[in-house]
């Protein structure tokens, strides 16, 4: 059995590292693919050190936008939906805050209901959509579109 949360993270870091590295952190110079393997391989990572709130928080909008363009595009409509409504209910709010300096100020503001929403996000990422977006990541942009750096 192959573990293809491994394997994406193998396969997408060379989209990070060319974001990063080579383009110097400027979305805009990647093409669609790259930007949406670039946001999903760090929603992933970002997913399993720290949650929901680590990625959003780490790469803002931008990162959030690639990532469900992506989750949308490989038809992930469970995972989409979550996120979707997560984002809506928790982060939406703070859109025009202006309390805020940076996405990190945005967990000062968080209520009680914010984090069990986030922590029900986070489970059920931890409890197998993980594991089965990786697999659906993997297969879509490596296995049928072929994307290579």
């Amino acid at each position: 059995m192959e573990d293809y949360v491994e394997l994406w993270d193998k396969y997408a870091t060379a989209f990070c590292e060319k974001l990063e590295f080579t383009m110097k952190g400027d979305w805009e110079k990647l093409d669609e693919d790259e930007q949406e393997i670039a946001a999903l391989w760090k929603f992933v990572v970002d997913m399993y050190n720290g949650g929901f709130l680590q990625f959003f928080c780490n790469w803002g909008y931008t990162g959030y936008w690639y990532a469900m363009r992506g989750i949308q595009r490989i038809g992930d409509r469970g995972l989409l939906e979550l996120l979707h409504r997560t984002y809506m209910e928790v982060f939406d709010k703070f859109r025009e805050d202006n309390r805020l300096k940076a996405y990190w100020d945005i967990p000062e503001y968080l209520t009680e209901e914010d984090d069990q929403i986030l922590d029900e996000t986070d489970e059920r990422f931890y409890d197998g959509e993980g594991a089965r977006f990786a697999e659906m990541a993997y297969r879509f942009y490596a296995q049928t579109l072929h994307k290579t750096v």
